[in-house]
């Protein structure tokens, strides 16, 4: 007799006498004769009774051991891989008697997202939810074997450190040993792999852990899980080389897909212009259309817009693409068109297009340009271009979302190049670091770059996977000068930058080699690759929109005489 997995049941084990173990998924009784799922991590398969007492005890999700032969099934179940197949109970051990769960755990629940977090050693139990756990763990394992083919080093780099600016809050977790000293979990491992570079350590890798405090949406945690990468004697060209190798083995390895490399290249301006957003969803175009020269009475106006092709938008169905829009910047204006002729617009809603004298004429026109015979043109209109794109560009990707122009198996991935260097902060009125400020700025403003901070040029690049940032990187500052300008150019004092960053100016005094590397979300890369619609999907004990563990009920209030240990106070 041998113990087999539920899922393994194959013409091997016919007539053979076995041994499962697992989880009551359904009971059926038909007269005397019972019908009982077993499910493990592997599969389900069919039991039957008419004998075993035992049998009427149990309940959905009990765990039960089942010694008993392997038949043919008089009607099979093609659906199922172990279909043909069900098992003759001899003998059944009821291990564990379960309660009734609070949802039922199949693949399709309605169980509110809340209720299933809550429950989540319950909610991992769904085969579809154990896949994309597997995956993660075969992707991830893909990931590891080509690097360390191509000579990376795998190195773990601390989780207690120092807080770095890297456009997020910190989580600073305080000590009992020093009153008012606080370390920080790490944004990324960002210092620790430049002072590996220094070190010597050419390649490196790790899959990190890494912690922001920020607003959370579908594709964001907490906590999240990024694959770190860092070369010494190394250039922008060949990062992007091997992580294009790196992508294409990995996906062909776990899903059998070939992804054609090389990957396309944008840059940040390019971007914005066609597509108004610095992550575009190539998988389908709509792309924006400069329309400035169609008007004259107002020059100081950018016009530009896209056309849906061969959908007549409804009024709701723009009201939720004007909405989008509006949320990222202005109002946008739609012209249904059918027989070349434009049937109805929302114009008069829009002060611009009033101020057109000859608007029959600009209709034409509008028509003539898209060269379209049925559909929709959307467009958008403002003194200020950056306003106009970003608006356009929120409207496109609302569009997609309601006609599904994108094909959910397909897999786009872009580069985007050419970022600026820095980004004007409206709030605080001043210009950051538009990645980290340990980004070399390009070759061209090495020179001016703290003076003209508005047209600065980083060498920077960023990788996207059908809509999504799934990572990003650049080319290293490795001169102790440059990077102490580098530091001042975001404000910060001669006391700071020796304070925070000393020791990495100090590391650079020993002889520091040319390096540059790249980050990946594999969270979010995991939930493009499944079809998932959030990271919480992908992982396998997240936080919930409000960053709480509701498993755990994490975090937590902590006594008095912790907080006291901590040197800590709660002022209310």
């Amino acid at each position: 007799m041998k113990k087999v997995y539920c899922g393994h049941i194959n013409n091997d084990n016919l007539n053979q006498t076995v041994i499962i173990e697992g989880w009551v998924k359904k009971i059926r009784n038909i007269g005397t004769i019972f019908f009982v799922d077993i499910a493990d991590r592997y599969g389900l398969v069919q039991a039957v009774s008419n004998k075993i007492k035992e049998i009427s005890k149990l309940t959905r999700e009990s765990v039960v051991r089942i010694e008993g032969k392997v038949l043919l099934r008089k009607t099979p179940n093609l659906k199922l891989k172990t279909g043909k197949f069900e098992i003759k109970i001899e003998k059944l051990t009821i291990l564990c008697l379960a309660k009734v769960p609070p949802f039922i755990i199949e693949d399709k629940t309605d169980a509110l997202e809340e209720l299933r977090l809550q429950y989540r050693y319950l909610d991992l139990r769904r085969n579809v939810l154990q896949q994309r756990i597997i995956f993660r763990s075969e992707f991830i394992h893909s990931l590891r074997n080509f690097l360390i083919n191509n000579n990376f080093v795998d190195i773990e780099t601390p989780v207690l450190a120092k807080p770095t600016p890297e456009g997020a809050r910190d989580y600073l977790v305080p000590t009992r040993k020093s009153s008012n000293h606080f370390f920080a979990l790490p944004q990324s491992p960002q210092i620790f792999k430049q002072l590996l570079m220094v070190s010597g350590f050419d390649r490196y890798f790790q899959v990190a852990k890494c912690f922001r405090d920020e607003d959370l949406r579908a594709d964001r945690q907490p906590e999240f899980t990024q694959l770190d990468i860092e070369m010494s004697f190394i250039n922008q060209k060949q990062i992007i080389s091997i992580v294009e190798q790196m992508l294409k083995h990995c996906i062909k390895k776990t899903l059998n897909v070939d992804v054609k490399t090389p990957f396309p290249t944008l840059t940040y301006k390019e971007s914005m212009d066609r597509y108004g957003v610095d992550k575009p969803d190539l998988r389908y175009d709509l792309c924006l259309q400069n329309l400035s020269l169609l008007i004259k009475e107002t020059k100081n106006y950018v016009l530009k817009g896209f056309k849906i092709e061969d959908k007549i938008v409804s009024n709701k169905q723009f009201e939720q693409i004007d909405k989008n829009g509006v949320d990222i910047g202005i109002r946008s204006v739609y012209f249904l068109v059918k027989n070349k002729k434009i049937v109805d617009s929302n114009f008069k809603d829009c002060f611009f297009f009033k101020q057109i004298k000859d608007f029959d004429n600009f209709k034409e026109q509008l028509v003539d340009f898209f060269k379209i015979t049925t559909g929709t043109i959307i467009c958008c209109a403002d003194t200020d271009l950056e306003t106009v794109n970003k608006t356009l560009g929120a409207c496109r990707v609302k569009a997609n979302e309601i006609f599904a122009f994108a094909k959910p198996n397909d897999f786009k991935f872009l580069w985007i190049v050419d970022w600026p260097l820095f980004e004007y902060n409206k709030e605080t009125k001043k210009y950051q670091a538009a990645h980290h400020p340990f980004t070399s700025p390009s070759k061209q403003c090495l020179d001016t770059f703290y003076k003209d901070k508005k047209n600065a040029k980083a060498q920077a690049y960023d990788i996207v996977l059908n809509g999504y940032e799934i990572g990003g990187g650049s080319i290293r500052i490795t001169d102790p000068q440059l990077q102490t300008h580098m530091f001042e150019a975001i404000g910060l004092s001669t006391k700071e930058i020796k304070t925070k960053f000393g020791y990495l100016i100090k590391a650079f005094e020993y002889g520091v080699p040319p390096m540059g590397g790249l980050a990946i979300g594999l969270d979010r890369l995991i939930m493009i690759l499944t079809q998932a619609q959030t990271i919480r999907d992908v992982i396998a004990f997240p936080k919930n929109s409000h960053g709480v563990d509701l498993t755990l009920e994490a975090p937590s209030a902590v006594n008095d005489e912790d907080l006291k240990e901590l040197h800590l106070k709660i002022t209310k």
